[in-house]
């Protein structure tokens, strides 16, 4: 006869199952996987286009990149910067083959008003295969409500967030397409856990994130199901606090450097999923976040927003 005992097993065996699968996913993708971004250089002299790629997640993915055979197309703003962040990554850089191409382009990605096929046309015959969005912040964290804000911080943010990657990617498609016929091509964009809590004083910047989340589904949608698989897929990278110039945070477990963090993306590059926190400990702070529930966790943002505004105002 089955007892109370047997069946309160069988059910808490069933029940745990999820919470299993998820654990073993986890050690799978940040600890035993092999990387495979190898995939993504395949036909003539594949190209890796990363934006906002003079400092911080960008400049250490492109690094990263680099280093591992890509060959690079560099957005920035600043030309003089740019330049200087080519020297290092040349310098820095043990590839196999000794070279590698890398070439920029600049654009203030706050402002409106770009001609997006002219800015693209210079690299229109390129085998580009992964491209990082990474372009984008928050223009650091201040005190000030929405209502005391200036439209143009609205306009500046959406631009900077959300616009631009939107419509680079737009005119970049067709090329992306091209690539695909002889292998996978990846674009991926730069989100944020922002994006999840709405943190107080940073609602815009959140929703721009939001924003860009849907946009992958969508898009990764559109290439994978409507019609043939084009071979072209999306994913949105779900990014914790990273130690760069615009995060003033000191570099910890929890707050990675940029260069760690750009290892991270590009291990984490190819894995199949439509957002992936490239980050483990990131990882982990999303599991806490949705276990606690909203309330907990709101209250707890805004005590950590407080904080992140004295430390950003001592920067200053």
């Amino acid at each position: 006869m089955v007892s109370l005992v047997d069946v309160l097993t069988v059910l808490g065996g069933i029940l745990a199952l999820p919470y299993l699968y998820r654990f073993s996913a986890f050690v799978w993708l940040y600890f035993l996987r092999p990387s495979t971004v190898h995939h993504y250089l395949h036909g003539s002299a594949p190209y890796a286009l990363v934006t906002g790629a003079t400092d911080g997640i960008g400049k250490g993915t492109a690094a990263e990149l680099f280093a591992r055979g890509f060959n690079l197309v560099l957005h920035g703003r600043n030309e003089a910067k740019m330049l200087a962040v080519i020297a290092e990554l040349r310098a820095q850089a043990r590839r196999p083959d000794g070279e590698g191409d890398i070439r920029y382009f600049l654009a203030d990605a706050a402002k409106p008003g770009h001609d997006f096929e002219k800015m693209i046309a210079p690299f229109k015959d390129l085998n580009i295969t992964l491209v990082l969005h990474n372009v984008g912040g928050s223009n650091g964290v201040q005190p000030e409500r929405l209502d005391e804000r200036p439209e143009a911080y609205i306009h500046t943010l959406v631009h900077w967030n959300a616009l631009f990657p939107l419509l680079l990617t737009r005119v970049l498609l067709p090329q992306l397409r091209r690539s695909a016929t002889h292998g996978p091509v990846l674009v991926q964009f730069v989100g944020s856990l922002a994006g999840d809590v709405s943190p107080p004083r940073l609602p815009i910047y959140a929703a721009s994130k939001r924003f860009l989340e849907g946009l992958v589904r969508g898009l990764d949608n559109d290439e994978q199901f409507f019609d043939k698989p084009t071979g072209v897929r999306f994913t949105y990278l779900a990014v914790g606090p990273v130690n760069s110039a615009s995060m003033p945070q000191a570099p910890s477990l929890m707050t990675p450097t940029s260069e760690a963090f750009g290892k991270a993306v590009v291990n984490r590059t190819g894995c199949g999923r439509r957002r992936v926190a490239p980050y483990w400990f990131h990882a982990v702070s999303q599991v806490f976040v949705e276990a606690l529930g909203q309330g907990t966790v709101d209250g707890f943002t805004a005590q950590e927003m407080k904080g992140l505004i004295d430390t950003y105002a001592k920067q200053q």
